[in-house]
């Protein structure tokens, strides 16, 4: 009976086991456009649609470039030319994208690849703040910024990734006067970890299966 209780312990540990989702990694850039209506599929600006850039201000990187990135330039206004946007008003811009994750929440990693105009002061999960920046820079729009391996959470359910981008006129953040072109071209990928509870489960179960094959065996 002892024998039979530890068979049925194991099994379930097994069981579990296997029955956590298989993950994936999740990898986007800005600027997809399945239906070819001039706004990206997945990403809104503060709110309002993400248009994919057609005339790119001077200065900016002719994109996609993929030694800078995959990415599109994406903004409030697919015309962010100095000519008709040389006198906008400084102000933050919200780059959203959602998405879906199936099962338990996981400690995950993300890389980035991003150009923005003007300064990125943050990315956030969920609200949460993952530490990209490229506040350091005099010219944030004229080069790619790379950051790969940074930790954050993915909850079961719906999630929020966030590219909070300043329009400065090259003015250190935050900043309301006069300013000009804006936007943001970025690819990335988010690497799913399974959480310390999980690992923990794992743990458990090949431990509790090799004990019951040592007891088997005497």
């Amino acid at each position: 009976m002892r024998r039979l209780s530890m068979v049925f312990v194991v099994v379930g540990l097994v069981a579990l086991l296997f029955a956590i989702p298989a993950q994936a990694d999740l990898i986007y850039a800005t600027g997809m456009d399945a239906n070819s209506n001039g706004i990206d599929d997945y990403f809104t600006v503060s709110g309002g649609p993400a248009y994919l850039v057609t005339s790119i201000a001077a200065g900016w990187p002719v994109l996609p470039n993929p030694a800078l990135t995959s990415g599109k330039y994406i903004s409030w206004n697919a015309d962010q030319s100095n000519a008709t946007q040389g006198g906008v008003q400084g102000q933050l811009y919200i780059y959203e994208f959602n998405f879906d994750w199936a099962g338990a929440n996981l400690y995950t990693t993300f890389d980035f690849r991003y150009l923005s105009d003007d300064y990125l002061s943050d990315i956030k999960l969920n609200g949460m703040s993952l530490g990209v920046n490229n506040l350091d820079t005099s010219s944030p729009w004229m080069s790619s910024y790379v950051k790969n391996g940074v930790v954050g959470t993915v909850q079961s359910g719906s999630n929020k990734i966030e590219f909070l981008v300043w329009n400065t006129g090259g003015n250190q953040p935050p900043y309301n006067g006069t300013s000009g072109p804006t936007g943001m071209a970025a690819d990335f990928t988010v690497h799913g970890v399974p959480e310390p509870a999980t690992m923990l489960l794992l743990g458990g179960a090949l431990v509790g299966l090799a004990a019951f094959r040592r007891r088997l065996q005497k």
